[in-house]
């Protein structure tokens, strides 16, 4: 947009309007591919797994959570390792911040 022949204070005007809506695109864009993201990782992991991710958290052992799912320990093992797999991370901890992130789990 040519605005060298518009008044200086109007030109000013016309400028920070202009980065102000490439600051808001930016924002709707990352919002976007955000929820895009929470939506394609709801469809990979299943309930308990949310849970197990929410309880990881909330620094639960792997005894504690099996005993809060009603699952073995192995069975927590075993979804950990899905997790990580799923989220395409390092580590259940890498998982659990990234699902923070995301809003897909609570810390309250």
């Amino acid at each position: 947009m040519d605005i060298s022949t518009i008044d200086k204070k109007i030109a000013d005007e016309v400028s920070m309007v202009i980065k102000l809506l490439a600051e808001k695109i930016a924002t709707e864009y990352e919002k976007i591919v955000k929820e895009k993201e929470l939506n394609e990782i709801k469809i990979k992991l299943n309930d308990s797994q949310i849970k197990m991710l929410a309880l990881e958290a909330k620094g639960y052992r792997e005894l504690d959570i099996a005993e809060a799912l009603g699952i073995g320990v192995v069975t927590v093992k075993y979804h950990k390792r899905k997790i990580v797999e799923k989220l395409g991370v390092k580590n259940i901890k890498g998982a659990v911040i990234k699902a923070i992130k995301l809003g897909l789990v609570d810390l309250d």
